[in-house]
């Protein structure tokens, strides 16, 4: 039986450009980084949005192995970050240089908006508790 979703793999062209970007504008924890085997130049950089938080974000980058990946970096990989206090966050992200793919747009499920990462990948972003 499933119990949860350990982590969600964003695969990157530079890990280091990465991880600043989701630990210093995002403030995203970062709760691992190691080599992803020994010998590896490639890491395993797994990062948190809170304490405590079950599952992870897993900044991987593309090497020979995961070449058949490449055509998912810069596009949307369908990743939503539930939020609080949409608007403000949104000017936050903005003031800290984060490209904002889509301004808050109110449905009658939530307020959402998309940002951009560091390698160009779409994050979702979902406030449920702002709706139309």
């Amino acid at each position: 039986m499933f119990t949860k979703i350990g982590s969600v793999t964003v695969y990157v062209k530079d890990q280091d450009r990465a991880k600043a970007f989701y630990t210093d504008k995002l403030g995203f924890t970062l709760v691992d980084d190691q080599p992803l085997f020994p010998g590896s130049s490639n890491r395993w950089i797994s990062l948190s949005v809170a304490e405590g938080a079950q599952t992870n974000l897993v900044l991987l980058a593309l090497d020979d192995m995961s070449q058949h990946y490449a055509s998912t970096l810069g596009r949307s990989q369908s990743i939503t970050l539930a939020v609080h206090d949409i608007h403000a966050l949104i000017e936050t992200l903005r003031a800290r240089g984060v490209t904002i793919q889509r301004e808050p747009d109110m449905q009658p499920w939530g307020t959402m908006a998309m940002i951009e990462d560091s390698e160009g990948n779409g994050l979702v972003l979902v406030d449920s508790s702002v709706h139309a």
